[in-house]
């Protein structure tokens, strides 16, 4: 471990037949909109990527989901398209199962720990896994630390959330998660549709860290926040390995600086922003309950392991092992 539909297949064959040349056009995709510090971080990035290859690698921003969700984003690269992508690790899970025990609820009493877990021999097999699909991980960032919100009901207990219909992404372990710890009904839905689903009462209630709830103005349908504070979010930015791979050492050396170094401004500005973002939340009219028993919620997550029977054995009690020692 080194550091910290017929367009979208169009898009596939198109990326996938250009070779890294002198002049390589690299699409850096991810869900999140123009102003979230994801894409002001890629962007960043992209331009001093550019700069200092003079002008030999060119990355280009597409947020909002353009080239598709995550999964779609994932496939790309694993097809050998020209793409760098900021995705979740459930995505690359659908490759390599273990992959998803990054993410698994209350894992990480902070950051610190979740760097010295990601800094383990055991997650640097998961990424050398990782590239035999053609996924390489060039550096990790924390997306947010992720909180319970519903729609019109109040939330203290487990109890309190059961027979309500939760979105949940689409991988097992965010699945596991809203069945086993809160309850609730998963209901697997794309990032987009979220905000249009909390309007219709077609969903009661999402999990996300405050700055992704801002950013997709969830507040406006949401009226209760609840710290469960349930997952600190680590997330991806991964790039096709065999486009890495043909880059020159000098060009590989600064993609990989570059990418670390908007790894670093993310993490600091998701986890600084943590608190602000709580409180424009209650400004706009959340109503945030932080008074709850977190072993409450935390004591039912050790279950979800077992919902893994295609993980390596013992694969959570290594795991643990790290961050606790």
């Amino acid at each position: 471990m080194k550091r910290f539909s017929v367009p979208l297949a169009a898009a596939v064959l198109v990326a996938g037949a250009a070779s890294a040349s002198a002049e390589t056009t690299i699409r850096y995709a991810h869900m999140n909109s123009p102003s979230h510090f994801v894409n002001t971080a890629g962007q960043t990035m992209a331009d001093k990527i550019n700069e200092r290859t003079g002008g030999e690698v060119n990355v280009e921003m597409f947020p909002s989901g353009q080239l598709g969700e995550n999964s779609q984003i994932t496939e790309q690269i694993t097809l050998g398209g020209n793409m760098i992508g900021q995705v979740g690790v459930g995505t690359i899970a659908n490759y390599v199962p273990d992959f998803s025990v990054i993410v698994y609820p209350f894992m990480y009493p902070n950051f610190e720990a979740a760097k010295k877990f990601l800094a383990s021999d055991l997650v640097g097999e998961l990424e050398t896994k990782a590239e035999e699909s053609n996924v390489k991980v060039l550096c990790y960032f924390a997306f947010g630390i992720r909180d319970l919100y519903t729609r019109d009901t109040e939330v203290h207990t487990p109890e309190d959330m059961k027979g309500l219909k939760m979105r949940v992404q689409p991988v097992t372990v965010y699945t596991e998660m809203v069945k086993q710890v809160f309850d609730a009904a998963p209901t697997p839905m794309p990032w987009p549709e979220v905000y249009s689903a909390l309007a219709q009462g077609v969903i009661d209630a999402a999990e996300a860290p405050p700055a992704a709830i801002l950013d997709q103005k969830h507040q406006e349908h949401a009226k209760y926040l609840i710290q469960t504070n349930h997952i600190l979010d680590i997330s991806p930015v991964v790039i096709s390995a065999s486009l890495f791979n043909s880059l020159s050492e000098e060009n590989q050396a600064i993609v990989q600086e570059e990418a670390d170094a908007a790894c670093a401004s993310m993490s600091e500005t998701a986890l600084q922003g943590y608190e602000a973002g709580i409180q424009t939340l209650r400004d706009s009219g959340m109503t945030v309950i932080s008074d709850i028993d977190k072993s409450k919620f935390s004591a039912r997550a050790g279950g979800i392991a077992d919902a893994f029977p295609e993980w390596s054995d013992g694969l959570y009690q290594r795991a643990r092992a790290i961050i606790d020692n």
